[in-house]
């Protein structure tokens, strides 16, 4: 056993009790802080014991299917190949977005732009660093593909009250305080759906009302996104949103606290061309569901070697000296555009 594994396990163990403090002081700074709080919501740190300060990376995760993965990816690969140890800390979205602007958060990596979390990326895109795109993803409605397309193809249907009397007048919600819940909120009044209410829960909650109601192919709806382990699971679809309420296709960044590439350039290189692709994350989610995260992201970079190089230090294998868009085992491209955040930062200006 590494000195890494030995981490993880003695952090499940020993709770991490040495930097709990830190947290709730970060905390109070964050309530105390000039703009107010975005959100409320609480910290829990996840990371190997030992090295504290400057030493060590805070990063920031909310308890989403997605972001578990990414965080724990991004953990293993600058744990073992930049010798630089992590913390995991889970905290509400807003509570990560001023922790980096503060400089409490070393990193987050679900940051969704340009429009889920556009209000919070307005309050702090002067305060951190953009280190660009990591995957796509959507936000929505979803139905199990049972739920006839004819008489349930749009958010709209909803407000006929035959129709939300068939889904039980519920919509099964995540987070209070996420940009899809937020979203949920708003379709409610814009479609006017007056007989439909939004059930509040965490993700897995969520994910198991859907589960259970497709094992009893009972009607029901969900407000969900991709990349996510049931679209792997079940045949799910999104309801049409011809009010854009939900927006379009958002890209979920990895943003870091000001003076990070300085004090990290190899690690901010390797988020800057750490990619996925929405298919691949739902398998590894959804194998995450069948054994254990970090099995899955350990079996994931064991079958991706040549990705993974190419992530930790920008160069291809001889095997594949080829231009990176040929390459079939690479998801993006070499260089990143960020048009559409500085777009919103111009016009939110």
């Amino acid at each position: 056993m590494n000195h890494w594994d030995r981490w993880r396990r003695r952090g499940l163990l020993m709770g991490g009790l040495a930097l709990a403090s830190a947290s709730v002081l970060s905390m109070i700074q964050l309530s105390a802080s000039q703009n107010g709080p975005i959100n409320r919501g609480t910290i829990a740190n996840s990371g190997p014991e030992g090295a504290t300060g400057s030493e060590m990376i805070r990063l920031g995760w909310t308890a989403w299917a997605d972001a578990e993965l990414i965080s724990l990816m991004a953990q293993t690969l600058i744990q073992e190949h930049f010798d630089v140890p992590v913390e995991r800390v889970m905290a509400d979205i807003g509570i990560q977005f001023q922790s980096v602007a503060r400089g409490d958060l070393d990193l987050m990596l679900m940051a969704w732009l340009p429009r889920t979390h556009k209000e919070y990326w307005q309050r702090t895109r002067d305060q951190v660093q953009d280190l660009g795109p990591m995957y796509t993803g959507r936000l929505g409605l979803v139905v199990p593909d049972y739920v006839p397309e004819s008489e349930v193809g749009s958010v709209s249907d909803l407000a006929n009250p035959e129709i939300a009397a068939r889904f039980g007048n519920r919509i099964q919600g995540i987070d209070p305080g996420s940009g899809l819940n937020q979203a949920s909120e708003e379709a409610l009044e814009a479609y006017q759906l007056n007989d439909m209410q939004l059930v509040a829960a965490n993700s897995s909650a969520m994910a198991a009302v859907l589960s259970q109601a497709i094992k009893e192919e009972r009607w029901t709806v969900a407000a969900s996104w991709t990349p996510h382990w049931m679209f792997a699971r079940h045949r799910l679809r999104f309801l049409e949103d011809p009010l854009g309420i939900y927006g379009g296709t958002e890209r979920i960044h990895a943003v870091a606290r000001q003076g990070f590439d300085r004090r990290y350039p190899e690690i901010a290189a390797f988020l800057s061309r750490f990619e996925l692709s929405e298919d691949e994350l739902a398998a590894v989610m959804l194998e995450a569901q069948e054994s254990s995260p970090q099995q899955a992201v350990d079996r994931f970079l064991a079958e991706h070697p040549e990705r993974v190089s190419y992530w930790l230090t920008g160069t291809i294998s001889r095997s594949r000296q080829r231009p990176i868009n040929d390459v079939a085992d690479f998801t993006g491209p070499v260089h990143r555009h960020h048009s559409d955040v500085d777009g919103l930062a111009q016009g939110a200006a």
